[in-house]
């Protein structure tokens, strides 16, 4: 075990998130059906720094009594602190990191893309199955919320629509080097953009769904934190753009009961109402919103200590994490499934599983797969596209709960490329009621409705 030293074992977002800051000034107003909310900052001696007119709510900054007048005016229903938060671990990556030329090398005529062996998710969710039958995506469009974005890596640089793709941090769409990450490599919302539609052109990985278009959203500074204001404006902002499926692979965890000094139970249950919103405004626009799960370990049907968002809410798809153990000993006759050491669970929460990878392997020698030779259990974490730095694109392991929400939201790209667009609740039914059921019968635990399954929800 003593080699696991040299990797930052990768838990993906969806990490335990506690307030990094409340900022005193910045607070979320709650109203009723088209209250006058601008009317009622005003009386109340704040300003609107946010409208969220789709939600019926405003971002106001105001002093220290601003929220006891407001609360008071007409139309307010709650007010609420606009909490900046961690919505990814610190560690979310392996220091294993892989370069490859920025130019796509000149692979033979009809090969597959270099790195495309490494990817047992697709294997796992039968992906390749389903491009055998014509579909691989195509007139699917995927919103993307996460970090900063390197919008000219080779396997993205064609699969985003310029028109659908924003920031909302005001840090800039790109990622860069951060406190957490010097080098600049190790781009969480390249990950997983990449796990859903990387380019099929040859050089690095391929994305579940690789025909399918992308709609980068930046929600989080590249360090993982954000403010809630920031993601619920991304939900909305995706929603409007006409995307069929949003991917969210980060959560946030609050107390319920509150944090003295920082925010009270009613405050986190409207913070939850605020999310819920959000997620039930792209609901109602015909976009099913698929989220990680979280990497707490939890079990969600006895610890109700958290709230975790976006998964806790009504309209959310919430996934769970499943790796192999050992894959890269044997590829061919490896277990793809076994529950992720670290995912939340729970039959109330969980709704189906991915691919998410884990670290759970116990022998020290190293294996070799597609041209790389790496300690055997590296190979178990999930592979995916990186930020470019300087003149190479980088692609590297990471495993979590995050790495497991593209892969079902890339299943989910393949439905409508196969049926066409549909309602969220019937292409959240094909997804349950397509996935294998493992586990216990029925829903499961770990597992909920099962892994998916693209080609069984296809059918």
């Amino acid at each position: 075990m003593k080699k696991k030293s040299c990797i930052k074992a990768a838990i993906g977002a969806g990490a335990f998130a506690l307030p990094l800051a409340v900022s005193a000034a910045s607070f979320i107003v709650l109203g009723t059906p088209g209250a006058n909310l601008e009317a009622a900052v005003k009386v109340s001696g704040g300003k609107v720094t946010s409208r969220l007119v789709a939600i019926d709510a405003v971002v106001a900054d105001g002093d220290a009594a601003f929220k006891a007048r407001i609360e008071k005016q007409k139309g307010v229903q709650s007010v609420a602190p606009n909490l900046t938060i961690r919505w990814l671990p610190s560690e979310t990556r392996s220091t294993e990191a892989v370069a490859e030329a920025v130019d796509p090398p000149n692979n033979p005529p009809g090969s597959i893309d270099s790195r495309f062996n490494l990817q047992w998710g697709h294997t796992a969710v039968r992906a390749v199955d389903a491009w055998n039958y014509g579909y691989k995506g195509s007139g699917a469009k995927v919103a993307v919320l996460d970090g900063g974005f390197s919008l000219n890596h080779p396997d993205i640089e064609f699969q985003y629509d310029p028109d659908c793709t924003a920031d909302m941090t005001g840090e800039g769409i790109a990622y860069g080097p951060n406190s957490d990450d010097p080098t600049g490599i190790f781009a969480h919302g390249m990950h997983t953009a990449g796990t859903v539609a990387a380019a099929m052109n040859m050089v690095g990985t391929i994305g579940v769904a690789p025909e399918a278009k992308l709609c980068l959203v930046k929600v989080l500074l590249n360090y993982g934190s954000g403010s809630f204001d920031d993601v619920a404006e991304g939900i909305i902002y995706a929603a409007d753009k006409g995307v069929d499926i949003i991917n969210m692979s980060l959560g946030g965890a609050i107390y319920k009961a509150g944090v003295p000094g920082e925010y009270t139970a009613r405050e986190a249950a409207e913070l939850k109402n605020f999310m819920a919103r959000a997620v039930g405004y792209a609901y109602k626009r015909g976009v099913l919103v698929i989220t990680s799960a979280g990497n707490e370990g939890i079990d969600g049907d006895k610890d109700g200590a958290l709230i975790h968002l976006p998964s806790d809410t009504p309209n959310a798809m919430s996934v769970s994490a499943t790796a192999p153990i050992g894959w890269a000993v044997n590829p061919a006759a490896a277990f793809l499934d076994f529950p992720a050491s670290y995912t939340n669970y729970g039959r109330s929460v969980i709704s189906v599983a991915g691919p998410g990878g884990d670290a759970s392997y116990p022998g020290n020698e190293n294996c070799t797969v597609a041209g790389l030779t790496r300690p055997c259990y590296v190979f178990d974490f999930v592979f995916s596209t990186g930020a470019v730095v300087g003149a190479s694109a980088y692609y590297y392991w990471s495993a979590g709960t995050s790495m497991a929400a593209p892969h079902v939201a890339g299943v989910a790209a393949l439905i409508v490329s196969r049926f066409g667009k549909m309602h969220p609740s019937k292409l959240r039914t094909k997804l349950e009621r397509g996935s294998d059921d493992l586990g216990q019968p029925g829903n499961d635990p770990f597992y909920g409705a099962g892994r998916v399954n693209a080609i069984k929800s296809m059918q």
